[in-house]
C-alpha cells in the first residue's frame, strides 16, 4: 500500500415521529435485484476519497475507523480499488448488502490517521420505460421487498403521514401512478435549500413543516408517501460529479430513491436535482438517472461491520470512527477525474 498518514404541508405537520423499526438480519438476501434497464449514455472516472482522524481523544486505547466501500451493481463497474493502508477487514453488512472497509488501531498505534481509496468506476445512465405495463408483485418478491415498506425513524409511513400521503395521491392505487402522484408532489411542494439549520437528515417532518431540504428530505419524503401506499421504496447513497467539469473536486454526498415495479424492477427518482433544473430534468429524474454519480450505499438506520459500539447511522457515506468505543470527529475530502473512452 501507498501511504497512511498519522499525524412540504403544515397537513402533515403534526404527525408523531415513530422509533425505529427492526429489520431482519436476512432481508438484503431475499431483496429481488431485478434494476431497470440501461440508458445510451455513459462515464468512465477515477474518484478519489480521502478520510481523516485529526483529533484522537488523549489517553485513547482503540481507535477505530470505517468507510463505505463502492461495489458493482446493474449500473457501474468498479475496477482499481486501493487503499492507502491495507484495512483490518473489509466486511459486508448483512441487512443491506453494503460494503465496509474498517481498521482497527491500538495501543501506541492510536494516532490521528489519514486514509485515501481510490477507484475506478465506468457508470452508466438508468433509463426505465413503459412504467405503466408494471406487473403485480409475486409472493416471493413481496417477501423480499417488505423491509422497503416498513418506514424509518425520520421517514414514517401509514398513519403518522395520512393526511399528506391523500394530498399526494389521491385515490391512486396503481403502484406506477402512486410513484408519479408521489414524485410530482415532492417536487412541486418542496425547495432545494441550505439555508439555517435542521436540513440534511432525511425527516419527513421537516419537509413537510419547512418545505426545503437537501435531497436526503426530498427522498425523504417521497419515501414515507410511497410506503404508505405500499410502494417498496428503498434510499441509496453516493458521491455526485459535475455535469461540466472533467475533473476536481467534489463538495460532498447525493442521494436518490428507487421504488420497484413488478416486471420492470428498481426504478430511479431524483427529486432534488430535478428541483434545481426543472426545465431540462424536472419530467426526466422521473424513472431515468443520469450516469454522474457513484452509488456506495443503501438504507436508513445503517450497522456496519463490524458493529459499531454507537447507534445506528441514520445513513452511511461519510467516514465514521470511534475512540473507545465513542463517536468522534472526522474529515473527509473527494475528488475526481473524467477517464477517455
Amino acid at each position: 500500500m501507498s501511504r497512511i498518514s498519522w499525524g412540504v404541508l403544515a397537513a402533515c405537520a403534526a404527525f408523531a415521529v415513530v422509533g425505529p423499526l427492526a429489520r431482519a438480519a436476512d432481508d438484503y438476501s431475499k431483496v429481488p435485484s431485478q434494476e431497470a434497464p440501461a440508458g445510451a449514455k455513459s462515464r468512465t472516472f477515477t474518484l478519489t476519497y480521502t478520510a481523516k482522524v485529526e483529533k484522537v481523544p488523549e489517553g485513547a486505547k482503540k481507535l477505530e475507523l470505517w468507510l463505505p466501500v463502492p461495489q458493482d451493481n446493474a449500473h457501474q463497474k468498479i475496477t482499481g480499488l486501493k487503499f492507502s493502508a491495507e484495512p483490518t477487514s473489509v466486511g459486508v453488512e448483512t441487512v443491506y448488502g453494503n460494503k465496509i472497509a474498517y481498521w482497527k488501531l491500538e495501543g501506541d498505534a492510536v494516532k490521528p490517521v489519514t486514509v485515501e481509496m481510490t477507484f475506478t468506476c465506468a457508470r452508466q445512465e438508468i433509463a426505465a420505460k413503459d412504467l405503466d405495463k408494471a406487473k403485480a408483485l409475486s409472493a416471493e418478491e413481496l417477501d423480499g421487498l417488505k423491509g422497503f415498506l416498513k418506514g424509518y425513524k425520520l421517514v414514517p409511513v401509514g398513519d403518522d403521514v395520512k393526511d399528506v400521503t391523500a394530498a399526494a395521491v389521491g385515490e391512486k392505487s396503481a403502484p406506477p401512478e402512486v410513484a408519479k402522484a408521489a414524485y410530482e408532489y415532492v417536487l412541486a411542494n418542496m425547495k432545494y435549500s441550505k439555508e439555517g439549520t435542521g436540513w440534511g437528515t432525511g425527516s419527513t417532518k421537516w419537509a413537510c413543516d419547512s418545505k426545503y431540504g437537501n435531497c436526503t428530505d426530498f427522498h425523504a419524503l417521497f419515501m414515507s408517501i410511497g410506503m404508505s401506499k405500499g410502494l417498496p421504496v428503498k434510499f441509496e447513497m453516493g458521491i455526485p460529479l459535475p455535469e461540466d467539469k472533467t475533473e476536481g473536486p467534489i463538495g460532498g454526498y447525493h442521494c436518490w430513491a428507487k421504488f420497484f415495479l413488478g416486471g420492470i424492477g428498481w426504478v430511479p427518482v431524483d427529486i432534488s436535482e430535478a428541483a434545481k433544473q426543472k426545465e431540462k430534468y424536472g419530467v426526466y429524474y422521473f424513472g431515468n438517472l443520469t450516469p454522474d454519480r457513484v452509488q456506495f450505499t443503501t438504507g436508513r438506520e445503517v450497522d456496519l461491520a463490524p458493529k459499531q459500539a454507537g447507534g445506528t447511522l441514520n445513513f452511511f457515506i461519510y467516514p465514521y470512527a470511534e475512540a473507545d468505543g465513542a463517536k468522534i470527529e472526522t474529515g473527509k475530502a473527494f475528488s475526481f477525474k473524467d477517464v477517455a473512452q
